[in-house]
């Protein structure tokens, strides 16, 4: 089941949309009308990117690195786009919510980081196997560690290292129930357009976040998904892509189709060292050889994967510390009271003392 799947805010919402209300709009409320509309069509533009059409097909899509490396490209500009939208309307306790749940998208960062890592680490045990095959060595001992090499990478998401990095799941789960407790209550026209900016951003954020975590996972399933409600324009599309990533027709054992051809590859690789030997042929050559190529293909998407979340977490972190800074001095027109400079620093402590440690590890 989706979460959000239909709007769980409609004292947020409702006001926009409705004709109740009296028919003159003022300046505030035309502001908002232009300022989220220019923010809807545009995010409605770049998530067209993510999916593959033609006159004689309907969409599709393949979730490959290179997709995953758009989706956060798409991501990152989302986020650029809301905060500077942010930037010239009034701060509110919204904001709040966006930093709380930003100390998460670090965290989910690190993790996504570390996890990147850790197929590099696999990916150079394999181009030991490789270099053995690649020599057609018949040292008994290296071309049994270079079959452990292959076999490994096959079992590799079964037993503790896989039950391990359950902790990546867990916080895309927490960012999707997050999105249930945006503020709620009466509210300006720009308190609105702040609101309804944090949650667009919330919803594209957690599914970016699900799909780039379930396809590391080596999964199939989606580990979270959500569902945007009608008042956004482009939740029709943001929902039907969740739907086809969701309910793939293929439903190969990974949601990541890269991971299935190296093990395709892999499998056929194994599949031609007969006797221990290494050696078949031309057979085992051009086994050996494709095995190369997707394994050199992986390493390249995945350099432009971490690429891709190293830019999100360094905006993310810059975004924050320029928030929390406008939070201390306060707007230039109001001189606040001792008491609220007071209160504010005490929150910006706070705020940044729940950063968790390995956040800033990424620069």
């Amino acid at each position: 089941m989706f979460l959000t799947e239909t709007s769980i805010f409609p004292s947020f919402f409702d006001p926009f949309n409705n004709t109740k209300k009296k028919n003159k709009k003022d300046a505030a409320h035309m502001k908002f009308d232009l300022f989220s509309h220019s923010f809807d069509e545009s995010l409605l533009l770049r998530l067209k990117t993510l999916t593959s059409s033609s006159s004689s097909s309907p969409p599709s899509v393949a979730i490959n690195l290179s997709w995953l490396s758009s989706a956060l490209d798409f991501l990152s500009s989302t986020h650029n786009e809301a905060i500077n939208l942010l930037s010239s309307l009034k701060l509110d306790n919204s904001l709040d919510f966006y930093l709380d749940n930003s100390v998460k998208l670090l965290d989910l960062c690190n993790s996504i980081s570390s996890e990147i890592e850790r197929f590099r680490h696999r990916r150079l045990v394999l181009s030991f196997a490789l270099h053995v095959l690649n020599d057609g060595s018949e040292d008994q001992e290296k071309l049994t560690r270079a079959r452990a090499s292959l076999s490994d990478w096959v079992n590799n998401y079964k037993g503790p290292i896989f039950d391990s990095n359950n902790n990546l799941e867990n916080l895309a789960r927490e960012l999707a129930l997050r999105l249930k407790e945006v503020p709620r209550g009466k509210m300006s026209a720009d308190e609105r357009l702040v609101r309804r900016t944090i949650y667009a951003v919330g919803l594209v954020t957690v599914f970016v976040a699900g799909v780039v975590v379930t396809a590391l996972r080596g999964s199939t399933g989606v580990v979270v998904a959500v569902r945007a409600p009608p008042e956004f324009l482009w939740a029709d599309s943001f929902n039907f892509l969740n739907t086809m990533i969701s309910n793939r027709p293929d439903r190969k054992r990974h949601l990541l189709d890269e991971l299935d051809e190296m093990e395709a590859r892999i499998k056929e690789v194994s599949g031609v060292m007969v006797d221990g030997s290494g050696e078949n042929g031309e057979r085992s050559s051009s086994a050996v050889k494709e095995l190369e190529m997707v394994t050199e293909r992986l390493g390249e998407g995945l350099d432009r994967l971490g690429n891709g979340v190293n830019e999100i977490f360094n905006s993310v972190l810059s975004t924050r510390k320029g928030m929390l800074e406008k939070m201390r001095v306060g707007p230039p027109q109001e001189k606040r009271s001792d008491a609220k400079e007071v209160t504010s620093n005490l929150y910006t402590k706070r705020v940044l003392d729940n950063v968790s440690p390995g956040v800033s590890k990424i620069v």
